[in-house]
């Protein structure tokens, strides 16, 4: 009887993973035949809403031409940039947040009043500064992993368990070991989950960064495209942005995942 409850589970169990990934394939698949169909029977309009083949055939042709790779990786190049920069920044801030309250209460006021702006916000004040040069696009990726990191490191930090501070301290450890061993270790977690936040709001910024004064980059194809009302480049150019980005995230969490099992 219990080997019976085990098989039937067991099926359920397949029968529900299979339905789930039915789902997870399916929907996007039946979402593109249906646009597809209404473009093809005359229902959408061209000139704004391109059909999902003539979006392919311009992956075909920046593929084929170079121009899709050139870009990809001058998107990515400043990607990198700026979430180091941001990333880094972040780290830093938020370990001072984090362990000496004076410092958070001296800078709440100016952290709360920036950290609203948007990125698309600080754009022209970058251009402003710093001209239209790699730097004002590498600031404003760098805003988008900033305050992921920085809020999650300061939480992590901030929730240390108090138990091991205390026993820290009645085993007279220095502060460089309580930080190293206990504070450091603790705030993994949350890090972890900082920088995987940040670094997809840096993929995101790029076409904000990009949108202006640029020359190459995913975000520059679809600014471009828009300007020469070339619909199918700008949804290509979406397309990148949304999958890389899936990609990212996908990535980072099984990392996260991996990192977190071993400690």
């Amino acid at each position: 009887m219990e080997k019976d409850t085990k098989l039937t589970t067991a099926r359920q169990q397949r029968v529900s993973a299979i339905v789930d990934y039915a789902l997870l394939v399916g929907t996007p698949l039946a979402i593109l035949v249906v646009w597809q169909l209404l473009g093809s029977l005359g229902r959408l309009n061209l000139t704004i809403m391109p059909t999902p083949f003539r979006v392919v055939d311009s992956f075909a042709s920046y593929i084929q031409s170079g121009m899709l790779s050139d870009n990809f990786f001058t998107s990515l190049h400043r990607v990198a940039f700026g979430f180091l920069l941001g990333g880094g920044s972040g780290l830093v801030l938020g370990i001072m947040l984090g362990l000496f309250p004076k410092f958070e209460r001296a800078s709440a006021v100016v952290l709360g009043v920036i950290r609203p702006i948007p990125m698309v916000g600080l754009v022209p004040l970058f251009i402003l500064w710093f001209g239209i040069g790699e730097l004002s696009k590498v600031l404003v990726i760098a805003i988008g992993a900033l305050w992921p990191v920085l809020l999650n490191t300061e939480s992590g930090i901030r929730n240390v368990d108090a138990k091991h501070l205390e026993v820290a301290r009645i085993l007279k450890k220095d502060r460089i070991t309580i930080l190293r061993r206990i504070i450091l270790p603790s705030a993994v977690p949350s890090l972890l989950t900082g920088v995987r936040l940040g670094l997809s709001n840096s993929w995101r910024g790029i076409v904000a960064a990009e949108m202006v004064g640029a020359s190459k980059g995913v975000g520059y194809l679809i600014s471009y495209a828009r300007e020469m009302s070339q619909p199918a480049v700008m949804f290509m150019g979406l397309t990148i942005i949304g999958v890389i980005g899936i990609l990212i995230d996908i990535l980072l969490l099984r990392i996260q995942n991996r990192m977190l099992s071993w400690t």
